[in-house]
């Protein structure tokens, strides 16, 4: 089911017209959205929100930015290597390696640095450019951050579609704090380095007003490019679009709906909402039954060697 049917079900249900107000359309939706995500968040979910990407390292770099997508990393697993890194705290890393740059090597640890608002910073003080994909995008854009010798600055530009505007005047911005927009974007909005077309250092995805990275940092300093696979969980982002999906499995979609229906019957106080609310527990137990149930664990397999290719698995 896609947000446009679920929301039809829930006005048949609720007894609305087919279709209602803009207010009425708005807040069932930001209802679905909120069950969505408090669906997913539980305990046991995690298995709906499991990805996987490739990343490649790049010598002499110890930090890298993910993509807005990875919301909390499982793994990360080198098979050039046969590694599984470990995961380590800033703690560690800053104190055990005070200039990460001078150790390299095949790195074991992976660090998780913090949420950036960018994937990455100007090389050196420059100018900045906004601009879109479509030419729909014409609402506002902020940007805060620090210029040369430490000046802190904040401003607002208008975008103007695909062509590139620059943030404000300043030719030697050295960080980007901040970077948002007042509307959601129509296209795919990104901030460049120096010019139009130049290097990027963060893009908004389509329906978004924000991007927000999960940077991390290998141990030791890669010496070499290794292309690493990365299992993690993704972020759930809100359904906007009629066309949007659930993540959670079709047969279980009912189960956000019945969520939504209950926070309607307690915003007007309807003497329905504890039937609702039961509704609601029992598709989260019967969904969580559905999900955990998919895989058995009975039986041991062993875990390849990380000893080297001279010794058997699991030694």
């Amino acid at each position: 089911m896609t947000l446009e049917t679920i929301l039809s079900s829930l006005y048949r249900k609720l007894n609305y017209a087919s279709t209602p107000s803009s207010d009425t359309t708005v807040r069932l939706t930001a209802f679905l959205n909120e069950m969505h995500r408090r669906t997913l968040g539980l305990p046991g979910m995690e298995y709906l929100r499991q990805s996987q990407i490739t990343f490649a390292s790049v010598a002499s770099t110890p930090q890298y930015s993910l993509p807005p997508d990875v919301a909390r990393i499982i793994a990360i697993r080198d098979a050039t290597n046969d590694l599984t890194l470990k995961g380590g705290s800033w703690l560690w890393y800053t104190g055990h390696e005070p200039d990460p740059t001078a150790t390299t090597g095949t790195p074991s640890v992976w660090v998780p640095v913090g949420r950036v608002a960018v994937a990455a910073q100007p090389a050196d003080a420059s100018k900045l450019y906004v601009d879109s994909t479509s030419t729909s995008d014409k609402g506002t854009c902020y940007v805060e951050g620090v210029r040369t010798g430490g000046y802190p600055f904040s401003t607002a530009v208008t975008i103007n579609g695909t062509t590139a505007v620059q943030i404000g005047s300043w030719t030697d911005i050295l960080a980007v704090n901040k970077f948002f927009l007042s509307d959601a974007a129509v296209g795919t909005v990104t901030l460049h380095e120096d010019a139009d077309g130049g290097t990027e250092l963060a893009r908004i995805p389509i329906g978004q007003t924000s991007a927000r990275y999960l940077r991390i940092a290998l141990w030791p300093t890669p010496s070499s490019a290794i292309t690493y696979t990365l299992d993690y969980l993704r972020q759930v982002t809100d359904m906007d679009a009629p066309t949007d999906e659930p993540l959670i499995p079709a047969d279980f979609h009912w189960v956000i709906e019945a969520g939504a229906k209950m926070l309607e019957y307690e915003k007007t106080d309807d003497r329905r909402y504890p039937a609702a609310r039961e509704e609601y527990q029992k598709g989260i137990r019967d969904l969580k039954w559905f999900v955990t149930q998919q895989a058995s664990d009975s039986g041991t397999v062993s875990a390849p060697s990380q000893l080297g290719a001279w010794y058997p698995a699991g030694s």
